[in-house]
Formats: structure tokens, sequence, C-alpha cells
């Protein structure tokens, strides 16, 4: 499972790292929570991305392969994932009532296990508001050319 997980994580160069803190900035928007959620994965901010995504999160690589928030996050508290650098651009958001599709590009740069990665991926996050709180249901990277 790990090595899978890891797998998937090169493949889409998605990047999180974990740290503790109690307090954690709602997001706005779905604009501002995809914004949230890209920054607490730079921060390497493990309780900010756990605020930030919904119980039925996954990640998508190009591959069609997933994986779900609880083994996200137990990858983030295993430091296995460490973000050097990362940039949104081009961000552009549709809003339809409760739910946002996010999309750009992210410049980043990332180990994974030592593994190097350093470029641009382009980025779809979907964003819903539930109990009056916005979450981020899903997330495709795909490397950008």
């Amino acid at each position: 499972m790990m090595k899978q997980l890891l797998t998937i994580f090169l493949v889409t160069f998605a990047t999180l790292a974990a740290s503790a803190q109690d307090n954690v900035t709602q997001p706005v928007d779905g604009t501002d929570c995809s914004n949230l959620f890209f920054q607490a994965m730079l921060d390497e901010n493990g309780a900010a991305v756990g605020n930030l995504i919904s119980n039925d999160f996954t990640v998508t690589n190009y591959n069609g392969q997933t994986i779900d928030g609880r083994a996200l996050q137990q990858a983030i508290g295993q430091g296995y994932i460490i973000v050097d650098s990362g940039m949104l651009t081009g961000t552009r958001t549709r809003t339809y009532g409760d739910v946002a599709v996010v999309q750009g590009f992210w410049n980043v740069s990332a180990r994974i296990q030592n593994n190097g990665f350093s470029g641009n991926v382009a980025y779809t996050s979907v964003c819903v508001r539930s109990g009056g709180k916005w979450k981020v249901t899903t997330v495709q990277l795909t490397p950008a050319q």
C-alpha cells in the first residue's frame, strides 16, 4: 500500500508533509479553499490539510489511480513528502452554488522519499460548501508540458 501511495505521488507530483497547528483558517469561498489547500501543502501543515479536506476526499493521478484522504494524511504524518517551493498561477474558478471547480497551474519543487521533482503541474480541485464550511473533495494533478 505504501509503495503504491508513493508511486501515485511521484507520478502526479502531489506534495504534502506534516506539522501540527491548532488554529486553521477557514476558507471564505471555493477559490480560497483550493488556495489554502495548496498553501497548506507548501507549509507542510498536515493539520490544515486535514481541516480542509472532506471525509470522502481523493487525489487522482493522470493514470486514474486514486488515494483517499486517510492514506494521504498517513503519508503526511510519516513525512514522506517535502515541498521545497510552490506557486499557483492561472487560477480560474467556476462556482455553481455550493460547488466550485478550480483550475490552474502549480509550479512546484518537491521531494518524495528523496526523489525530486521540479516543474509545472496542471490541477483541478473541486470544493464543496457543506454545513457552512468549504472543503476540498477531490484534486486531479497532471504534469503540464
